[in-house]
């Protein structure tokens, strides 16, 4: 079980690949990495989309699909109410703490 998008190429160790389920993040991958002048091999392998490049430009590229996944990623907590009061309970909490902890030495 893989837990990254990427994963070092099972044949040349030389290279990286990069795995895609979608193909407007592979479209957008490919652009990025366009713009960014970093060679790339395209392939589609069942329903996965594969970027092999050169372990020189692993970290730009990795740079580059933090950043893509940033773009389409959806919030934690999506709902305002539930994200601001877990981040007041928790505030509470450690307020409570540290108040225990001075009145307690």
């Amino acid at each position: 079980m893989r837990w990254t998008n990427w994963y070092t190429h099972p044949g040349d160790s030389r290279y990286r690949v990069f795995t895609f389920g979608a193909l407007e993040h592979a479209d957008e991958f490919a652009a990025d990495l366009n713009a960014a002048g970093i060679e790339h091999e395209r392939h589609l392998e069942g329903e996965e989309y594969l970027f092999g490049l050169h372990r020189n430009d692993f970290k730009p590229a990795l740079r580059l699909n933090n950043l893509l996944h940033a773009r389409h990623r959806t919030a934690f907590i999506s709902n305002r109410f539930f994200r601001w009061g877990l981040l007041l309970f928790t505030a509470a909490a450690v307020a409570i703490a540290v108040i225990g902890y001075f009145l307690s030495s």
